[in-house]
């Protein structure tokens, strides 16, 4: 009976300890098993200023650097959720564990991509609590600036004969007016040689309207009607190619021959991207690099000849930095840009 008493005693002082160090983590922890509590503000109400990390850019997805150091005042330890709104295509958000109290820095991921080149302003929801901050989209720097009086000076490198002498260069300038083709917009670049020249950028690729010879330097006699066609292709790799839709022209006077009828094609292929680039005593980055190889199949002939071959260069921001003409095997001509002006 004693031995039974005793087992029992036991038995009743195990559960009694456990029951307590149950009780004891439960005191210790219950708190941790629900949401944290804390605020958002300063001790005067004031939302606490945030810290804004990465670059934000128009139809580039956010990655792990772009980030936002919020700090939060916890009052009480346990879970916390903490997200933004979703404004322009990103949101932000972090989620964790508390584990003591006081003022920390908690980093809020970005997710999304963001649309348009604007400002917003994001609410960061803590317990029921909101404070903002500001983020501006820029436009990713294309090879097509399209803003009215922005102007290029390019030079013929050796200089261009003409019935006037030697012609050393020229400026390019954005027009305020545009024409709507083929669901395109075309700004209009005029030269101070009274030409006119079409471009457009309708996803990654940059269109002419125009004729299918480089830009600054005819080499046909005649052409007929202007063609749409691509002269550019971002975000592809090196090899990549594409040719235009035929064009009819006439073309022989250049060579000292008899002018011949006929259609006209260029074949286009990227020959580098993000090469470093030296002009006008300016070092750019990020040049892509297209050669151009330009063919003529006259009138009732069987195929297509190639008449010259060339390569365009352009930065992203600029736009057109050099071209190189190969007319000949001992004739070439070179047109650097060499000064600027983007508005």
């Amino acid at each position: 009976m004693k031995q039974f008493l005793s087992i029992c005693i036991l038995f009743t002082a195990v559960l009694f300890l456990l029951n307590g160090c149950q009780k004891e983590l439960s005191i210790e922890n219950g708190a941790a098993l629900g949401g944290a509590k804390g605020t958002l503000e300063d001790s005067l109400g004031n939302c606490k200023s945030a810290e804004i990390r990465g670059s934000y850019i128009m139809d580039s997805t956010l990655n792990d650097k772009n980030y936002v150091n919020v700090r939060v005042n916890f009052s009480g330890t346990g879970k916390y959720y903490i997200k933004t709104d979703t404004l322009n295509g990103m949101w932000f958000s972090d989620s964790g564990y508390a584990m003591v109290t006081g003022v920390k820095t908690i980093k809020l991921k970005g997710y999304g991509t963001p649309i348009l080149p604007i400002s917003n302003v994001f609410l960061v929801n803590f317990n029921n609590e909101y404070c903002g901050f500001s983020i501006t989209t820029v436009a990713e720097a294309d090879y097509l600036p399209i803003t009215v009086g922005s102007n290029w000076t390019f030079q013929y490198l050796p200089g261009l004969s003409t019935g006037s002498g030697t012609l050393d260069s020229f400026q390019l300038t954005v027009v305020p007016q545009f024409i709507p083709y083929n669901n395109k917009n075309y700004y209009q670049y005029a030269t101070s040689l009274l030409d006119t020249f079409y471009y457009a950028k309708q996803g990654d690729t940059y269109y002419e309207y125009g004729t299918v010879d480089f830009d600054f330097t005819s080499i046909f006699d005649e052409i007929g009607t202007f063609i749409e066609y691509p002269y550019l292709k971002d975000k592809q790799p090196v090899g990549t190619t594409w040719e235009s839709v035929e064009e009819d022209v006439k073309f022989g006077s250049i060579f000292g021959v008899t002018s011949m009828p006929g259609v006209a094609k260029t074949v286009f292929t990227i020959s580098s991207i993000n090469q470093t680039f030296t002009i006008a005593g300016k070092t750019l980055t990020g040049v892509t690099t297209v050669k151009r190889e330009m063919y003529f199949k006259a009138t009732g002939a069987a195929g297509f000849t190639k008449i010259l071959s060339g390569t365009a260069s352009y930065a992203k921001g600029i736009g057109l930095i050099d071209q190189f003409i190969g007319l000949t095997p001992t004739i070439t001509q070179s047109i650097p840009v060499i000064r600027w002006n983007i508005k």
